[in-house]
């Protein structure tokens, strides 16, 4: 075959650099311990299921819906929100809410601020609209058990005048921090300041164990340049349903829809009617959710907790553990290379720093997904490790 630059990837595509979590996931094996990602492993509820399967019947359409979404399914969110349904947009999960939102505010040559650490797809996004993403340090904990926190130095030092927008993350993957009402007012202040828009991730809203989440959109100075995004993947372990909104003002969201119609049509038939019933239990299901994890957030708390050197960040929010493991770097070059280690010896899978941003080099990340007894073997494995790899 003659060879050929035809189907040569594009800028676009070769911007968007493959992350740790999925590189090393695909060295898993059937008996490994699998805390890297974030995957709940709860089962839909049957009212959920019922909805979904009333759309898959042998005697049912499957039709298109509305691009923005059925009717009912944008006012259910709008109820749940409390909003006006033409500010919803249902998308293929938070991913596409976070594809359409850059995609569709950000022009190329703009800097979108990026948390660091921060989940991989905010900046490979932002590299995808050709603009250029700015990290902005979180500040790592300054005492055992202190929560990771939000720098507003490293922010402000970090606008430029090409800055368009900033990306938030609350509570937060992977450092489990949960925004103060201090937090929220300081930032609302400086983006208001610089003339920024900004994008909230929420999908861990509904797992909060330290201080109160609260939307910054909810602060009147900023429900109009900003984009909240969130969904059902964590809350009611939808994952691979893909549904999930963004909500916006009402002629933001009308400007978006054909970018969103262009990418994917419409959210999943079947999911927008598991969203509804979904959100219909939602106090009910997201409360028995969080009874499960607050059992496995004491127990994975309770035993990293005993490992000397080890400092783990308190655990505000989300359902991960992101501890300090920089005492170890003098036995491995990076905490990949630790990770590594621990899934050749151990078969232990967890997240290195690294595959979060530079300021995530010399933390791992624990998912405490798993249940019970995987939990429990996991971690005495992860403590035997440490202990048999001490500097």
């Amino acid at each position: 075959m003659s060879s050929s630059t035809a189907l040569t990837p594009s800028a676009r595509a070769r911007a968007i650099e493959p992350t740790l979590i999925r590189m090393l996931r695909a060295r898993v094996g059937a008996q490994t311990l699998d805390f890297g990602l974030g995957q709940s492993d709860q089962m839909v509820s049957p009212r959920v299921a019922r909805a979904a399967r009333q759309a898959l019947s042998q005697e049912a359409r499957a039709p298109y819906t509305p691009n923005a979404g059925l009717p009912s399914a944008r006012e259910a969110v709008a109820a749940h929100l409390g909003c006006d349904a033409a500010q919803v947009m249902l998308t293929c999960g938070v991913q596409e809410a976070l594809a359409v939102s850059l995609l569709g505010l950000v022009n190329p040559g703009d800097e979108v601020l990026v948390p660091d650490p921060g989940f991989p797809a905010y900046a490979n996004l932002v590299r995808a609209c050709a603009a250029t993403p700015r990290r902005y340090t979180l500040r790592a904990p300054q005492a055992p058990g202190a929560p990771w926190r939000v720098d507003l130095d490293a922010i402000a030092a970090a606008i430029r005048p090409e800055t368009r927008l900033i990306v938030l993350n609350n509570p937060a993957n992977p450092t489990a921090q949960v925004f103060t009402a201090g937090e929220r007012h300081a930032l609302a202040r400086l983006i208001e300041r610089h003339d920024l828009a900004w994008i909230e991730d929420a999908i861990y809203e509904d797992y909060v164990w330290s201080g109160v989440f609260e939307s910054l959109g909810a602060l009147e100075s900023m429900s109009a340049r900003g984009v909240r995004i969130s969904g059902l993947s964590k809350s009611h372990h939808l994952m691979g349903w893909r549904i999930g909104w963004m909500v916006a003002p009402a002629e933001t969201i009308a400007a978006l829809t054909p970018l969103h119609q262009h990418l994917v049509t419409c959210a999943p038939l079947p999911a927008q009617l598991g969203l509804e019933a979904a959100l219909a239990e939602h106090e009910e299901a997201t409360a028995a959710a969080r009874a499960i994890f607050a059992r496995r957030r004491a127990t994975v708390a309770s035993a990293l907790g005993q490992i000397e050197d080890v400092g783990l960040a308190e655990m505000e929010g989300a359902f991960y553990a992101f501890m300090d493991v920089r005492p170890w770097l003098e036995r491995f070059s990076s905490t990949l290379g630790l990770a590594e280690a621990l899934l050749d010896e151990q078969d232990v899978l967890v997240t290195p720093g690294e595959g979060f941003g530079p300021a995530g080099a010399g933390f791992l990340r624990l998912a405490y997904t798993p249940g019970e007894p995987d939990l429990s073997k996991g971690l005495a494995r992860l403590v035997s490790f440490l202990d048999s790899h001490r500097p």
